[in-house]
């Protein structure tokens, strides 16, 4: 199926949910990147990548573009020209939210001021399968990188959403990684396998998205049918060797 055609499902989808221009920048939050779409008076369109540098949470958000010669950015980033913006979440969702061109700032790179629409603006969940608030550790492991601890936050059969502190290396969205689970019974681990969807920064920790490959969703489907809810999150609940179930606290 085309992209567009994909958006144009996602859109019709009954689970879209209304934001705020300003509660979209913040989902997205900072280093997300977005699709922005600029739409001149004459009816131009002009469409390109950049990074979401973060929002003052009510009237602007800031966006940092790739290098554009002096003739595009005259002709297309200027101030009261309308643009359309496009990110997915850490939390795997496509937000979407409209604003107007305010000005660029010019220093070692260029960055746009928007100012905020406060109508329009949606998140849609890309992920079909219902998710589990955890609190889960684990270790994460890439190409090229040390191991990094993280903690599961949600969890479906599809994938799911972790966290890391910012103070360890950026991760790539698509690039391909392991979440192992250590000791989830006596002598067991459990190992899934995926590639990063989605990164973003939120206060001192790293939010990620990730995918499972199809051999993993049979281990976090076991997964799921393993959690027990303790009143704020599922733990995972194993048997013990005498047959007894207990809850593991990672």
């Amino acid at each position: 199926m085309p992209r567009q055609e994909q958006l144009n499902a996602i859109e019709q989808q009954d689970d879209v949910i209304a934001l705020s221009g300003s509660q979209a920048a913040l989902k997205l939050g900072s280093a997300a990147l977005v699709r922005m779409h600029v739409h001149t008076p004459m009816k131009g369109l002009f469409r390109f990548n950049a990074i979401m540098l973060g929002t003052d949470g009510k009237r602007y958000c800031y966006t940092q573009i790739p290098s554009l010669s002096a003739l595009q950015k005259g002709q297309y980033l200027n101030p009261g020209f309308q643009v359309r913006l496009h990110g997915v979440a850490a939390d795997g969702s496509l937000v979407r939210f409209s604003g107007k061109v305010q000005g660029v700032l010019e220093s070692h790179c260029s960055i746009v001021c928007i100012e905020l629409l406060r109508e329009g603006a949606t998140a849609t969940p890309l992920r079909q399968d219902k998710r589990f608030p955890v609190a889960l550790s684990a270790t994460l492991a890439t190409e090229g990188m040390s191991k990094i601890e993280v903690e599961i936050r949600d969890l479906s059969v599809g994938g799911c959403l972790f966290a890391y502190r910012s103070m360890g290396a950026k991760l790539a969205p698509e690039k391909k990684a392991t979440l192992n689970l250590d000791h989830i019974a006596p002598n067991q681990d459990l190992t899934l396998n995926g590639s990063i969807l989605s990164h973003r920064l939120l206060s001192d920790d790293y939010l990620c998205g990730f995918q499972f490959d199809d051999r993993s969703k049979a281990r976090s489907t076991w997964l799921i049918t393993n959690l027990a809810f303790d009143g704020t999150y599922y733990r995972l609940a194993v048997t013990n060797n005498k047959g007894e179930t207990s809850l593991n606290w990672f």
